[in-house]
């Protein structure tokens, strides 16, 4: 006998199988979808604890635009009170204890948001506060326009009519927030 029929024999003596042994079974669709449900787990994961953030992150943003496009899906509007700069503002009394105020701002930010809060401080002589307050957009708009966003470099302006404290007002501040 050659050393190749010695070489088959002993190939076809492996490939027997005998009544005690069993074939092994492939794991491969368990590991298919087990796979799959962890991707999954992770992509729910990363939308539930960063999702938000990475709506509002100016790198990501665009991104996300063109994908809630395609998948015609709605996206969180962008919220940044940083991107905000008060050009102006005007604060003049009207009547008794009441005081007009103009504050004009402008939108630096690449995309569309909301009107932020405004936080207005008014000061006595020696700088202590006599009062403040916040004033949301329900506050400041019209109902008409509660639901606009403010277009990228747009300017904004507010009136307000407002109380005022009896003492004198020496000085005011304005926070976008």
């Amino acid at each position: 006998m050659t050393d190749t029929q010695d070489n088959l024999n002993e190939y076809e003596v492996a490939k027997q199988t005998f009544a005690w042994q069993k074939a092994p079974k492939s794991n491969y669709k368990k590991y298919f979808w087990g796979s799959l449900l962890g991707g999954i787990l992770l992509i729910v994961q990363v939308n539930y604890f960063l999702g938000y953030s990475l709506t509002q992150n100016p790198q990501t943003r665009p991104a996300l635009v063109t994908a809630s496009k395609l998948l015609k899906l709605s996206l969180t509007p962008y919220k940044n009170s940083a991107d905000f700069t008060v050009i102006g503002s005007n604060f003049s009394a009207v009547q008794n204890n009441r005081h007009k105020i103009q504050i004009s701002f402008i939108n630096h930010a690449e995309f569309p948001q909301q009107p932020p809060f405004l936080l207005l401080t008014l000061r006595n002589v020696q700088g202590g506060i006599l009062a403040q307050r916040i004033f949301d957009k329900k506050t400041y708009l019209q109902s008409e326009a509660l639901n606009s966003l403010i277009a990228p470099d747009e300017f904004f302006t507010i009136e307000l009519l407002i109380n005022t404290p009896i003492q004198s007002i020496a000085g005011y501040s304005i926070e976008l927030k």
